[in-house]
């Protein structure tokens, strides 16, 4: 692949919408780690959620909260989601009389679809700077939602971190972009320490990204239960969402198990990096972090979407030997299918290290760059 840095004469300004979620976030973030090396920059249109402020604020991005609202076939439900798109139209062009684009980078989800009317206003409107560039969807999940095969009749190109169920959908599968820091930085001693860990002890990882998980949270206190002297032999990091935070470290302490218990992490490659095996949702950015950071994982996909998206986004690292899917039926038996993983998979450390390295052969490095190319291609 040609240089990034040889394509162009001067630093990009890219558009980037998306957000509702760190899943959706945290892909915009490594697009514009990507373009800030090369001495562009990146305005990120995220949604009024606190965790898209949270994940921006001190990263290497612009970003204005945008007034969208997820579709609902609910009369009040549709209209504010009507409402939210009217708004956002009036914000984006409103923006671009300001700043010209060379670039727009569509995550996708309910904010990419709020606000793509107005990119598209943008564009067929005179007097405004608007844009000079192309329209680019980055689809995140192997069932593409209903917001991008919306936003994909619109989009200059589709772009696919991962290989969809839908043929020909996407043009090209990028793999799905990594931030710097949802990336290991160190051993796994080196980690356990900055977390105040015991650097020698098998760690476990449970995560429910960004807003957590209460079926993992409750999962634990059943674990403990079912298996009390075994789940003493590990230490936990434990991202519980805001709710759960001090029940769980109750739970730890009366167990005699070292935890971390912490709502969520941005610098998640810490907790990668720790971490000897995870049990985790299977949203797309956990999977593709999991897989960058070869962490071998025990998937329960969230069990009521009606796609069931999560268990897609998690079977090609079952396929290639990484992970394990265990169906989240939220009670003692899936428990006791989780602790029989747990114990089996830790107490096989030749399987577990087969685990780790078919992660390893499964990474895509290189994802980023390969969205920026395509994004800022002539």
């Amino acid at each position: 692949m040609t240089s990034i840095s040889n394509q162009i004469d001067q630093g990009p300004n890219i558009l980037i919408i998306g957000g509702g979620s760190g899943g959706h976030i945290s892909p915009g973030l490594a697009i514009a780690e990507s373009i800030a090396s090369i001495g562009g920059r990146c305005h990120v249109l995220c949604s009024e959620r606190a965790i898209d402020r949270s994940m921006l604020e001190g990263g290497c991005v612009s970003f204005q909260s945008m007034p969208a609202r997820p579709f609902s076939t609910r009369p009040l439900g549709l209209w504010r989601c009507l409402r939210g798109i009217r708004h956002c139209t009036t914000d984006v062009l409103e923006l671009m009389k300001t700043q010209k684009f060379d670039g727009v980078l569509a995550l996708g989800g309910f904010v990419a679809a709020s606000v793509m009317p107005g990119i598209l206003k943008a564009r067929r409107s005179g007097g405004i700077k608007g844009f000079d560039g192309r329209i680019v969807l980055l689809n995140l999940d192997r069932i593409p939602g209903k917001a991008n095969r919306q936003i994909a009749r619109k989009a200059d190109v589709v772009l696919s971190a991962v290989d969809t169920v839908q043929t020909g959908f996407a043009s090209m599968t990028t793999g799905l972009p990594i931030r710097s820091a949802a990336m290991a930085s160190g051993s796994k001693s080196h980690c356990r320490l900055e977390l105040g860990l015991d650097p020698d002890r098998p760690t476990l990882l449970i995560t429910g990204a960004s807003q957590g998980a209460s079926s993992l949270n409750r999962l634990m206190s059943r674990l403990i239960e079912e298996f009390p002297e075994p789940m003493r032999q590990f230490q936990v990091i434990h991202l519980s969402g805001q709710q759960s935070q001090e029940e769980l470290q109750q739970l730890y302490a009366s167990a005699g198990i070292k935890a971390e218990v912490r709502p969520f992490m941005h610098d998640m490659g810490l907790a990668w990096g720790a971490a000897s095996l995870t049990v985790s949702r299977a949203g797309a950015n956990s999977v593709a972090e999991i897989q960058a950071n070869a962490v071998p994982a025990i998937f329960l996909p969230y069990p009521h979407h009606r796609d069931q998206h999560q268990v897609h986004n998690a079977e090609p690292l079952v396929e290639a030997g990484g992970s394990h899917i265990v169906q989240d039926r939220d009670d003692e038996a899936t428990a006791r299918d989780v602790g029989q993983l747990l114990l089996n998979t830790f107490q096989d450390s030749d399987s577990l290290k087969a685990m780790s390295e078919a992660l390893i052969r499964q990474a895509r490095p290189e994802a980023a760059e390969t969205v920026v190319s395509v994004l800022l291609k002539r």
